[in-house]
């Protein structure tokens, strides 16, 4: 992959623009809603993040797939819920309050969830194992993962949340422009990211389109069954569904470009994730928009 230093550097400052514009947005009060609904924040946490990460490592293990892509498989489901959950909840007439509590309290906690989950289930493929042990081609080293997270993540995090909650107003100016700037930016990032590397996209397009379809059907799934299993009403299981099924795939990116050289095939399966999760989300838009869910708990 054609990848150099720059790249971390300016991807992870466009990822702390979109989380820091994002975290603007986000009150305090998100927090007190998983204390108000408790069981359906539960549910799809565990779905998220005891769930996913583990049935993918179940099926890294079936699969007899390329190490890279496990491992940007393992990766994703380790990940924290992407942003972008909590606007597909809204448009699939779900519980949007619901979706942005599970959004902040796992990306507030991906600081711990994310590099234990990464690690154990990496370690516990032999596949993987021997791609990141001493003398494979990578090597997992859990403190720098997590002070990569502190960086892109926990830090714009709780300054977004800080100058949103305490300076309202000024939030309020400045929040449209930091979202558009970070988004424009980070389609900016990609497009260069992919046209540098176009061949290798050219010739995993395929292979990969169809594992990432296959790993985003899964965490839905999941989603989907983690809410009927805690008797969730419609609205609820809406929210849960989607938030299980759309990761943090940029950040993912980010890790991958940071910590692990930009390795080809992890990056292909968060790139196509970033993509793809948005396009399934869409998807069930559509077949979910025209039933609103009924009122209750």
């Amino acid at each position: 992959m054609n990848y150099n230093n720059d790249y971390q550097i300016v991807l992870g400052l466009v990822l702390a623009l979109m989380i820091f514009g994002v975290a603007l947005e986000l009150r305090f009060i998100a927090f007190k809603g998983v204390l108000q609904r408790p069981v359906a924040a539960l549910a799809g946490l565990i779905g998220q993040v005891i769930f996913l990460p583990w049935v993918t490592l179940l099926i890294t293990l079936m699969l007899d797939l390329p190490a890279g892509i496990e491992l940007g498989m393992l990766l994703v489901a380790a990940s924290p819920g992407g942003n972008l959950s909590n606007i597909i909840t809204h448009l699939a007439k779900g519980n949007t309050a619901l979706s942005v509590s599970m959004t902040a309290v796992s990306s507030f906690f991906a600081i711990i969830t994310l590099p234990l989950n990464f690690t154990l289930t990496a370690n516990l493929n032999p596949i993987t194992h021997a791609m990141i042990s001493g003398s494979g081609e990578l090597k997992i080293d859990s403190l720098m993962i997590i002070k990569s997270m502190i960086v892109l993540l926990l830090v714009p995090l709780l300054l977004g949340m800080v100058i949103g909650n305490f300076f309202t107003g000024f939030a309020h100016k400045i929040t449209p422009f930091f979202k558009r700037i970070s988004s424009i930016a980070f389609i900016v990032f990609v497009a260069f990211a992919v046209g540098g590397n176009w061949k290798i996209f050219l010739d995993h397009l395929g292979f990969v389109f169809i594992i990432v379809v296959f790993h985003n059907l899964i965490a839905l799934t999941i989603g989907n069954l983690i809410a009927r299993l805690f008797r969730q009403n419609e609205g609820n299981k809406r929210a849960i569904t989607i938030e299980v099924g759309m990761q943090n795939s940029g950040l993912a990116l980010g890790l991958i470009l940071t910590q692990f050289q930009g390795e080809p095939n992890m990056a292909l399966v968060a790139a196509f994730w970033g993509i793809w999760h948005i396009i399934s989300g869409l998807i069930l838009v559509m077949f979910w928009k025209r039933n609103s869910p009924q009122e209750g708990n």
